[in-house]
Protein backbone atom coordinates (compact mmCIF):
# COMPACT_ATOMS: atom_id res chain seq x y z
CA UNK A 1 0.00 0.00 0.00
CA UNK A 2 2.85 2.40 0.84
CA UNK A 3 4.44 1.72 -2.54
CA UNK A 4 1.21 2.60 -4.37
CA UNK A 5 0.85 5.88 -2.43
CA UNK A 6 4.49 6.71 -3.04
CA UNK A 7 4.10 5.93 -6.76
CA UNK A 8 0.98 8.14 -6.99
CA UNK A 9 2.74 10.99 -5.19
CA UNK A 10 5.77 10.72 -7.48
CA UNK A 11 3.52 10.72 -10.59
CA UNK A 12 1.67 13.86 -9.48
CA UNK A 13 4.95 15.57 -8.57
CA UNK A 14 6.51 14.78 -11.96
CA UNK A 15 3.42 15.95 -13.85
CA UNK A 16 3.67 19.25 -12.00
CA UNK A 17 7.16 19.74 -13.44
CA UNK A 18 5.99 19.53 -17.06
CA UNK A 19 5.23 22.76 -18.91
CA UNK A 20 2.04 22.10 -20.87
CA UNK A 21 1.91 25.63 -22.29
CA UNK A 22 4.05 24.63 -25.28
CA UNK A 23 6.04 27.85 -25.17
CA UNK A 24 4.83 31.15 -26.55
CA UNK A 25 5.94 34.75 -26.94
CA UNK A 26 7.85 34.65 -23.64
CA UNK A 27 10.00 31.77 -24.88
CA UNK A 28 10.69 33.09 -28.41
CA UNK A 29 14.30 32.92 -29.57
CA UNK A 30 14.95 35.87 -31.87
CA UNK A 31 17.96 36.16 -34.17
CA UNK A 32 18.63 39.54 -35.79
CA UNK A 33 19.62 39.05 -39.43
CA UNK A 34 19.86 42.69 -40.49
CA UNK A 35 19.15 45.99 -38.80
CA UNK A 36 19.17 49.55 -40.17
CA UNK A 37 18.53 52.86 -38.41
CA UNK A 38 16.84 55.65 -40.31
CA UNK A 39 19.24 58.49 -41.12
CA UNK A 40 17.51 60.70 -38.53
CA UNK A 41 17.94 57.92 -35.94
CA UNK A 42 14.25 57.89 -34.96
CA UNK A 43 13.37 54.43 -36.32
CA UNK A 44 14.89 50.97 -36.63
CA UNK A 45 14.08 48.46 -39.37
CA UNK A 46 15.02 44.86 -38.63
CA UNK A 47 14.92 41.53 -40.44
CA UNK A 48 14.89 38.59 -38.05
CA UNK A 49 14.08 34.96 -37.48
CA UNK A 50 12.04 33.66 -34.57
CA UNK A 51 11.64 30.17 -33.16
CA UNK A 52 9.84 28.68 -30.20
CA UNK A 53 6.60 26.97 -29.34
CA UNK A 54 7.79 23.90 -27.46
CA UNK A 55 6.97 20.50 -28.92
CA UNK A 56 4.67 21.82 -31.65
CA UNK A 57 7.27 24.43 -32.55
CA UNK A 58 7.46 27.22 -35.07
CA UNK A 59 10.19 28.98 -37.02
CA UNK A 60 9.70 32.00 -39.24
CA UNK A 61 11.33 35.06 -40.77
CA UNK A 62 9.83 38.55 -40.79
CA UNK A 63 10.71 42.25 -40.69
CA UNK A 64 9.96 44.87 -38.07
CA UNK A 65 9.75 48.65 -37.96
CA UNK A 66 9.86 50.28 -34.53
CA UNK A 67 10.81 53.52 -32.84
CA UNK A 68 14.40 53.73 -31.63
CA UNK A 69 14.60 52.51 -28.04
CA UNK A 70 11.61 50.16 -28.34
CA UNK A 71 12.08 46.41 -27.91
CA UNK A 72 11.59 44.25 -31.01
CA UNK A 73 8.23 42.43 -30.89
CA UNK A 74 8.44 39.36 -33.17
CA UNK A 75 4.63 39.16 -33.32
CA UNK A 76 4.41 42.67 -34.82
CA UNK A 77 5.95 41.79 -38.19
CA UNK A 78 5.39 43.68 -41.42
CA UNK A 79 4.80 40.62 -43.62
CA UNK A 80 1.87 38.21 -43.64
CA UNK A 81 -1.56 37.79 -42.14
CA UNK A 82 -0.30 35.07 -39.77
CA UNK A 83 2.90 36.37 -38.21
CA UNK A 84 4.26 32.97 -37.13
CA UNK A 85 3.96 31.29 -40.55
CA UNK A 86 7.23 30.56 -42.34
CA UNK A 87 6.11 32.09 -45.65
CA UNK A 88 8.99 34.54 -46.23
CA UNK A 89 12.79 34.32 -46.23
CA UNK A 90 15.95 36.16 -47.30
CA UNK A 91 14.42 39.41 -46.00
CA UNK A 92 16.45 42.60 -46.39
CA UNK A 93 15.54 46.07 -45.09
CA UNK A 94 16.90 49.28 -46.62
CA UNK A 95 16.01 52.90 -45.96
CA UNK A 96 15.22 54.91 -49.07
CA UNK A 97 14.98 58.08 -46.98
CA UNK A 98 13.60 59.05 -43.55
CA UNK A 99 9.99 58.41 -44.59
CA UNK A 100 10.37 55.41 -46.94
CA UNK A 101 11.58 51.90 -46.22
CA UNK A 102 12.19 49.11 -48.73
CA UNK A 103 11.67 45.49 -47.69
CA UNK A 104 12.84 42.86 -50.20
CA UNK A 105 12.21 39.14 -49.72
CA UNK A 106 11.48 35.73 -51.17
CA UNK A 107 8.10 34.17 -50.47
CA UNK A 108 6.43 30.79 -50.69
CA UNK A 109 4.31 30.61 -53.83
CA UNK A 110 2.24 27.67 -52.59
CA UNK A 111 -1.52 28.24 -52.98
CA UNK A 112 -1.80 27.57 -49.22
CA UNK A 113 0.05 30.86 -48.58
CA UNK A 114 -1.79 33.08 -51.08
CA UNK A 115 -4.10 34.77 -48.54
CA UNK A 116 -1.35 35.05 -45.92
CA UNK A 117 1.19 36.58 -48.32
CA UNK A 118 -1.26 39.18 -49.63
CA UNK A 119 -1.26 40.99 -46.26
CA UNK A 120 1.52 43.51 -45.69
CA UNK A 121 1.71 46.61 -43.51
CA UNK A 122 1.59 49.60 -45.87
CA UNK A 123 2.84 52.22 -43.41
CA UNK A 124 3.81 52.47 -39.78
CA UNK A 125 4.83 55.47 -37.65
CA UNK A 126 4.36 57.63 -40.76
CA UNK A 127 6.90 55.55 -42.70
CA UNK A 128 5.74 54.25 -46.09
CA UNK A 129 6.85 50.67 -46.71
CA UNK A 130 7.75 49.51 -50.22
CA UNK A 131 7.82 45.76 -50.83
CA UNK A 132 9.94 44.05 -53.45
CA UNK A 133 9.63 40.31 -54.12
CA UNK A 134 12.97 38.89 -55.24
CA UNK A 135 13.02 36.83 -58.43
Amino acid sequence: MKKIILLMFASVFLLGCIDFSGGGPNTDKIKIIGEEKSSNGRFIATSFSCSGGGAAGYFYFNASLRKAGEKLDPRDGLLGKHKTWNAFNDIKVKWIDDTNLEVSYNQSNSPDYKENNAVKVESKHGIRIHYKVKQ
